[in-house]
């Protein structure tokens, strides 16, 4: 489902659950990162070359511009690697995955909540459903994320499919669990969101649960990772795709404050 990497550091250091999402982080946006360094460097220069005002005013950028460098990585090791409790393992806990038989993970090729899953997920199957489209899916970070991550390594056998967002290859009421982590936001038009989560209605068992990851976009998430919050969407919106697809949220909580957990169930009969 992802490009095979090559062999190399960064698929190593990804695996390491300690520091891998503040690591793909960094990996993932380096040209981003690469340019806000290099813009910093610069206007620091210039301002030791022009008269106030405008020495003030590129002094501040520049320093704002090397601060916001060295602050995301911070902020994504607090959001995803520190301590030993992860996101993916406070879903394991509300959505009950210890009893489940089938697992539908679906992703758009980010695979650090699926290693960290399936190393709790130990028994039934599990079937991960790549959602990606290259001609939709444009976002330069996520094509970097699906050539550098490494290979799964599980004991167990995993199913893997393509699909479409209106079409996923699950029978209709066979899933005990679907799970998203850090990937519907690539469904940037509603109609295909719409589609994704009534498909998770077809697949669910009457009184399966989906579990969800994502940032918002929000004034915490704009503080801690400037304007690229613009590609998340609001609490608020995904609620309403949950509703709409006639599905009821059991619980809603801010993890760290910065990424929105949902565990929503299908309606039992």
């Amino acid at each position: 489902m992802t490009a095979k990497p090559q062999p190399g550091v960064a698929p190593g250091l990804l695996q390491n659950r300690h520091y891998s999402g503040t690591l793909a982080t960094v990996l993932y946006n380096w040209p981003i990162f690469v340019g806000i360094f290099l813009f910093g460097v610069a206007a620091l220069v210039c301002a030791s070359f022009l008269a106030a005002p405008w020495s003030a005013l590129l002094l501040v950028s520049g320093v704002a511009a090397l601060a916001f460098i060295i602050s995301v990585p911070v902020v994504a090791y607090f959001v995803y690697d520190w301590g030993q409790f992860r996101e993916y393992d406070r879903l394991f806990e509300l959505g009950e995955l210890a009893q489940a038989n089938v697992v539908i993970d679906v992703t758009a090729g980010k695979l650090r909540g699926t290693r960290g899953l399936l190393s709790r997920v130990t028994q039934g199957h599990y079937f991960i459903v790549d959602i990606f489209d290259p001609e939709k899916m444009t976002d330069q970070a996520l094509r970097r994320a699906r050539e550098l991550e490494p290979s799964l390594e599980s004991d167990r056998r995993i199913y893997r499919r393509s699909a479409k967002p209106n079409q996923l290859p699950i029978p209709h009421n066979w899933a005990d669990v679907v799970y998203c982590s850090f990937s519907l936001h690539e469904l940037q038009r509603a109609v295909d969101r719409d589609a994704i989560f009534a498909e998770f209605t077809r697949i669910l068992k009457p009184s399966g649960r989906l579990l969800i990851a994502e940032h918002g976009r929000d004034w915490r998430n704009l503080l801690a990772f400037g304007p690229g919050v613009i590609s998340y969407f609001s609490a608020s919106c995904w609620n309403r795709h949950i509703a709409r697809a006639g599905l009821v949220v059991k619980h809603h909580e801010r993890w760290r404050g910065l990424v929105h957990l949902w565990v929503a169930e299908k309606k039992s009969r």
